[in-house]
């Protein structure tokens, strides 16, 4: 016989927790706010963390859930179907971010090297040479009088 038990308030406890932080940073991922998901990032990870070592010994020994009452296990499993579509929401949320972001930095990069061209440079003799990639046009004269 096992003498593993399921640390069922702990899984309350870890669950709930990481159910209300993804909420709020779906929220900030809808709202376009960098600085709070990223202040979010180490309680997330943190949550994460206590909930995967609560569930742990479900995933060893999944005859354990027989010792949980139906409360319990009813409890866990709408805990449960809650987190699964907080991470889903959260995942696309995040995806949907950095793409938005990528795009935004394509445009930028496609729009510098739109505006760079070829120009023409003098030479110690004073006279037109080659191409230099990366300057804006310009034109200079010195003229001494």
């Amino acid at each position: 016989m096992s003498a593993a038990t399921i640390p069922y308030d702990d899984i309350v406890w870890a669950c709930t927790n990481l159910c209300d932080l993804l909420e709020y940073e779906n929220e900030a991922l809808a709202n376009h706010d960098p600085r709070t998901v990223r202040d979010l990032a180490d309680n997330k990870a943190a949550l994460a963390r206590i909930y995967e070592q609560a569930v742990a010994p479900m995933a060893d020994e999944p005859e354990l859930v027989d010792t949980l009452e139906a409360e319990q296990k009813e409890e866990l499993l709408g805990l449960g179907h809650r987190l699964k579509k907080l991470v889903e929401e959260n995942a696309r949320r995040i995806k949907a971010e950095m793409e938005s972001y990528q795009m935004l930095m394509d445009a930028v990069v496609n729009a510098v090297k739109s505006n760079t061209v070829s120009t023409v440079t003098y030479g110690p003799a004073g006279h037109f040479e080659g191409h230099s990639v990366g300057e804006q046009n310009s034109l200079s004269f010195n003229q001494t009088l």
